[in-house]
């Protein structure tokens, strides 16, 4: 049964659990072990040692709160400000640790939160001059849980990770709340990391280090440089009640996004603020390319200083005024296949990104989705997903892209590519982004009749080697803001109206009684005219090419009169588009007037025969 302890403690501002039974044991000169039990946070299993889990760091289910409430004699808001749980709704990753954790689970080490306590600043430690915290000791904070906390605001320094003296870390075993909690008669600000290093089974103070981490140190790599600070101000007050809960939770997740990637590709985002030490961050991730190691990519280092460079890049790319432009060095398809880069890193970014995603800000997704596409997809090597908020779905695209538009934004790439096979496949790729699943994909949506294989990537393989990777992207961009700004066709439905379509007889005749009849080498036979002529309004409705326009029902199974069709469609579509031949002069206006007036019909939904008419008159 749990009872009073016979003396308690005030708990101090930001103080974390353990800090606080550490400091609660020295009052009471007993081990930290004896407030664990005393206060009901130790599990206790037959013939086996009692062990307080770090999991309570993140909150105190309910029996455990009022074990605990009762043994400390503090209220329900104190107890819970000794956790990780207020800052729940505003740094996802507690949440994350949260949701495992209730499953009877351990915390998930690598998900931007530290099993322990892994920094502090010797300042704190100090205290603040009261005669309770000279005793035992000022607070350590819950803020030196989250690897975005490198420094301490109020005394302009980095956190630091190790013993001055033994160099050991002062993180605990993982999953343990307090490093060696049955030893006593150390302070809560001693290295409590065993003599010999690897060695857990120190059972004195004498056989542990003992150093004091609240003496004052010399700051290795120079004071707190001020963009550190200001970004440090920054972090701090998106953990604060006046930010609101949502615009923090987004920012953190893009932060540990791009944190990742800037590790993966260092030192391509290296920053060069004055006084910022990225010769440590070097030296940290450097180790991490060791084949022998299985780390993490997004693992934020627990080096303050090393973290702190990394931060700042990635806070420095967040605020970019074009997000994409920024952080396109940083995950780029040569990243991935030919920079040296172990692709194991690459996968353990994309998997959280997938897990994380719908926890970015929409900012960062819309940026994220055009550089790291192959990994939005339906479970692993899935089906490619569509991207998001473009304005325009695959029924809208033209299946041969407007040659005004190529033209603007496609001439880098005529040196290499006839316009013919920048239209169809730009056509095709944009398809894509809103249909999602593959290329092949897209040109079948577009009646193509090809394959799709290799539609686009001599394109993207040409632009590596130029050296501009996302040129071909961000053409993409330019003409799918042109498509968007503009109002939307659907095409697709044009396509399907005409699938089987061919110009009736009754038009066509009124269109030829108005020909001056001039017989040449060029001229055609009315019928075999007539069905030539229905793909080239084909091509004008549906804005697609002369060799994908659908055979007509006439010839679909007497194979010459298919071929015949095949060869005058090309040819009445060289005449009408040379448009220099008189009888076929003649022609394409009242063909392209009909085809105007069938857009109309098909759009609106009406019949040939409303279109007939109209045109008869």
């Amino acid at each position: 049964m749990i009872t009073p302890l016979p003396r308690s403690l005030d708990p101090l501002a930001g103080e974390l659990l353990a800090g606080y039974v550490m400091r609660l044991a020295h009052r009471l000169d007993v081990a930290p072990d004896t407030v664990l039990r005393r206060t009901g946070l130790v599990d206790i299993q037959a013939n086996t040692q009692a062990v307080t889990r770090t999991a309570l760091s993140l909150e105190l289910p309910a029996q455990r709160m009022n074990d605990f409430r009762t043994a400390t004699r503090l209220t329900e808001a104190e107890a819970a400000a000794l956790t990780l749980l207020p800052l729940a709704p505003r740094y996802p990753p507690v949440v994350h640790s949260l949701d495992v954790v209730r499953t009877g689970k351990r915390i998930p080490a690598l998900d931007w939160l530290f099993p322990a306590a892994a920094r502090y600043c010797p300042d704190c430690l100090a205290g603040d001059g009261t005669s309770l915290q000279t005793d035992h000791g000022g607070p350590w904070k819950t803020d030196w849980r989250l690897p975005v906390v490198f420094a301490c605001s109020r005394h302009r320094r980095f956190l630091e990770h190790a013993c001055p003296d033994c160099r050991q870390s002062i993180a605990g075993r993982p999953g343990v709340l307090i490093p060696r909690p049955t030893i006593a008669g150390l302070h809560p600000a001693q290295c409590r990391a065993p003599l010999a290093h690897g060695s857990s089974r120190a059972r004195r103070a004498t056989q542990l280090c003992g150093a004091r981490l609240d003496r004052l140190q010399s700051e290795p790599g120079g004071p707190l440089p001020s963009e550190l600070a200001e970004l440090q101000m920054k972090i701090t007050a998106m953990l604060g009640p006046d930010t609101p809960a949502v615009t923090a939770s987004e920012y953190f997740t893009d932060l540990q996004m791009v944190s990742g990637l800037v590790m993966i590709t260092w030192p391509k985002a290296r920053p060069s603020a004055p006084g910022v030490d990225t010769h440590r961050t070097d030296l940290v991730l450097a180790g991490r390319h060791d084949p022998l190691l299985s780390l993490h990519a997004s693992a934020p280092p627990q080096d303050a200083r090393a973290c702190a460079s990394i931060l700042l890049a990635a806070d420095a790319i967040l605020a970019a005024a074009d997000l994409r432009t920024a952080l396109a060095p940083l995950a780029p398809v040569e990243n991935r296949t030919r920079s040296g880069i172990e692709p194991k890193r690459h996968r353990s970014w994309d998997s959280t990104y997938r897990r994380y995603q719908d926890e970015c800000s929409e900012r960062f997704r819309n940026a994220a989705e055009y550089l790291v596409s192959t990994h939005r997809r339906h479970g692993r090597s899935g089906s490619r997903l569509p991207h998001r908020g473009l304005g325009y779905g695959p029924q809208h695209v033209p299946a041969f892209l407007p040659l005004e538009w190529a033209e603007r934004h496609l001439g880098a790439f005529t040196v290499a590519f006839s316009m013919p096979v920048l239209r169809r496949t730009t056509s095709a790729f944009l398809v894509r982004r809103a249909l999602g699943k593959t290329i092949v994909d897209a040109a079948e949506f577009l009646g193509l009749g090809i394959d799709g294989k290799g539609l686009g990537s001599p394109i993207t393989s040409w632009a590596r080697r130029q050296g501009t990777p996302e040129a071909y992207e961000r053409a993409l961009d330019a003409i799918a803001a042109e498509l968007t700004s503009a109002p939307l066709i659907n095409y697709r439905h044009r396509r399907e109206h005409l699938a089987d379509w061919t110009l009736p007889p009754d038009s066509w005749h009124q269109i030829a009684a108005r020909l001056e009849r001039r017989r040449s080498p060029r001229y055609v036979s009315d019928d075999r005219a007539r069905l030539a002529v229905t793909a080239y309004i084909w091509t004008r409705v549906t804005h697609g090419e002369t060799q994908f326009a659908p055979c007509p029902p006439e010839a679909q199974h007497d194979p010459g009169h298919e071929a015949a069709w095949s060869r005058d469609r090309y040819d009445i579509a060289h005449w009408l588009k040379q448009n220099k031949q008189p009888y076929y002069q003649q022609m394409k206006p009242f063909l392209d007037a009909y085809a105007d007036q069938l857009i109309h019909a098909i759009d609106t939904e009406h019949s040939d025969r409303q279109l007939t008419r109209s045109l008869a008159k």
